[in-house]
């Protein structure tokens, strides 16, 4: 069967122009960095349609048209589509990276094209462009390969892999047969497969882009749905799903649960703004005592809760006598006037008749009232069940 790969290239162009709008118009509902990386991706599916389009016009457009800008807007959609998913993925987008890399591989492409043609020097440089952004690519997208790795992740790397394929097989091709007629649009097997990839890879590399910004934004929803707004600390249900996933660790968990004295009385003096300002402050000043792997979450209102794994019931109650201390020796001012702020700190250990994590809380809880009702600003631990 004959396959015109002019025809071909024209139909994968119409599929980029069709996808583009589509995503430009979705993005309008988005903010930050997903409206960014979506809006680029839609830039990319324009460039692809204008270059494969000026590339099937080879033969009946200038060279200037159907090489020199047509390899242009190729190699610009290659370093956007780079750049979106690096941002996307949330990292460093290197775009003078991908300037160097676009501009020095244009010139080459310009050089073989219209000074010195040479068909197959233009394809050597255009793999070399392609391995060069898929190695951009590819190293942000490695940790998908672990266990339990992200699913869209690993789909974008097959599309990848598919690429490598369709241009390994043409390069072997084209250099494996010196009496092979050059050209692009010369229906040999390795052609007839990079064209057939390149017409459906604005869809698949789309589906691929689109289930990573799928699993982003769930995760960012989950991420939301277990944060406190103000103290940007866990909330109730963060703490409880930590709190139950580290009750069974081997090596002991410890639980503070603390509450600001008097807090009342500070709402009463500066309003509830001024209340929420001593909490947020009283979060940070939490934080920056804890240890790497301690977490740190708002139960509601003025209460706190620290989870301590790999701790025992000492080493629990001394970190909590520091994080009293520290609080109380924490500069707040309203007004050029100093408010002070004290905590009481109640401190619980895992113990083996402790049912579960909530039986810990409880007990932690207990210690609290019992630090309260000694006079406050101090740390109690909690007895042994019985």
């Amino acid at each position: 069967m004959h396959l015109d790969l002019a025809t071909l290239a024209l139909l994968g162009a119409l599929q980029a122009l069709l996808l583009a709008p589509l995503l430009l118009v979705a993005t309008r509902a988005y903010t930050g960095v997903a409206r960014t990386s979506l809006r680029i991706w839609g830039v990319v599916l324009l460039l692809q349609a204008l270059g494969w389009i000026l590339a099937a016009l080879r033969g009946q457009v200038s060279d200037w048209l159907s090489i020199v800008l047509a390899n242009g807007v190729l190699i610009a959609s290659y370093a956007e589509t780079t750049r979106a998913l690096r941002l996307l993925l949330g990292v460093p987008q290197r775009r003078r990276w991908l300037l160097a890399i676009g501009v020095v591989i244009w010139l080459g492409i310009v050089w073989f094209g219209v000074v010195q043609p040479d068909y197959r020097m233009r394809v050597d440089l255009a793999a070399l462009m392609v391995a060069a952004y898929s190695a951009l690519l590819a190293w942000p997208l490695r940790h998908a390969l672990r266990a339990g790795g992200s699913i869209a992740q690993r789909v974008m790397l097959l599309v990848l892999v598919a690429a490598a394929v369709a241009w390994y097989l043409r390069l072997h091709e084209l250099h494996g047969d010196a009496a092979l007629q050059p050209g692009h649009l010369v229906p040999t097997p390795g052609n007839v497969v990079n064209m057939l990839y390149s017409a459906i890879e604005p869809v698949v590399a789309s589906i691929a882009f689109l289930l990573m910004y799928n699993e982003f934004a769930q995760a960012d929803l989950r991420r939301l749905a277990r944060t406190d707004p103000l103290t940007g600390t866990l909330n109730r249900l963060g703490l409880d799903e930590a709190a139950r996933q580290r009750f069974d660790d081997p090596h002991g968990l410890a639980v503070l649960m603390l509450d600001a004295d008097h807090f009342k009385a500070i709402n009463d003096r500066h309003g509830h703004a001024g209340g929420d300002r001593v909490l947020a402050a009283l979060a940070r000043c939490l934080g920056t005592r804890l240890r790497p792997g301690d977490l740190l979450g708002r139960i509601g209102g003025e209460e706190f809760l620290v989870l301590l794994p790999h701790t025992g019931l000492a080493a629990a109650a001394a970190l909590a006598e520091d994080l009293r201390a520290h609080v109380a020796s924490l500069p707040l001012e309203f007004d050029g006037l100093a408010q002070a702020i004290t905590v009481s700190i109640g401190v619980a250990a895992r113990e083996g008749t402790d049912a579960n994590a909530d039986a810990l809380v409880r007990r932690a809880d207990r210690a609290l009232y019992e630090a309260k009702r000694a006079g406050r600003n101090r740390v109690a631990g909690a007895a042994c069940p019985a």
